[in-house]
């Protein structure tokens, strides 16, 4: 019987994974963010902000590509990764090109030009995170696409990224978007006005669950995958 392996990335020091035998240093002494399932049995991860690599069943860690922007959330969806950015943009990588191209529908976002930062100028300096994507998701059948901007509400994509259209009022502040593995109808978001949910895949506005609206919420968990959560 194989052993599990649990994957634990930080903000510093590399990566590390973690079986019945112990525990291994597989990236040493650099950021890593964005974990996420591969869909072919491996793992995806952004790893010192400019690189995005994969890792291989057996293991092994390859660079699948890099890019000038800083990275920050990437997915898995079919055959092409989504890739979203710490100045909002949206990648793509397509067919194993090794090159993120920016998706240009996404700059064109109704309501684009209202986003803002998350952070404050202080004593001459910046201090919070910049505008930018936190994460991505896709429904169980990877038919609609969903990217979670900070501060800028969520655009959903139905045409594989060409265009977007905002389904969520920016001023709730969602923190992380994220959708059923079974049923591709449900998609919830971590905000803070509380935790939000569509069950029509972001048809109509997602609305907020009255009982937990006085959380500030960073995290949530659906379909069996854990995720951060603090008030």
């Amino acid at each position: 019987m194989t052993k599990p392996t649990i994957l634990v990335a930080t903000w510093g020091d590399g990566l590390f994974a973690v079986t019945g035998d112990g525990r291994t240093q597989e990236i040493e002494n650099q950021p890593v963010r964005g974990l996420v399932p591969d869909g072919r049995g491996g793992a995806l991860a952004i790893v010192g902000r400019h690189s995005l690599r994969r890792r291989a069943p057996s293991g092994e860690w390859a660079t699948v590509a890099t890019s000038e922007f800083e990275l920050s959330c990437c997915m898995t969806v079919r055959d092409t990764i989504y890739v979203g950015t710490d100045d909002a943009r949206m990648l793509r990588l397509s067919h194993g090109g090794g090159v993120l191209d920016p998706i240009d529908g996404f700059d064109s976002v109704a309501g684009r030009d209202a986003w803002f930062a998350g952070s404050a100028i202080v004593n001459g300096q910046r201090l919070g995170p910049p505008l930018g994507i936190r994460s991505v998701a896709a429904n169980s059948n990877g038919s609609i696409l969903f990217a979670n901007v900070h501060v800028g509400g969520i655009p959903r994509s139905m045409d594989g990224g060409r265009t977007w259209q905002p389904i969520i009022d920016i001023n709730s502040d969602v923190h992380e978007v994220r959708a059923h593995q079974a049923n591709p109808d449900i998609v919830v978001a971590a905000a803070a006005v509380g935790l939000c949910i569509s069950r029509d895949s972001g048809a109509t506005t997602l609305s907020s669950r009255r009982r937990l609206i006085l959380l500030r919420l960073r995290g949530e968990s659906i379909g069996g995958r854990s995720r951060r959560m603090h008030p």
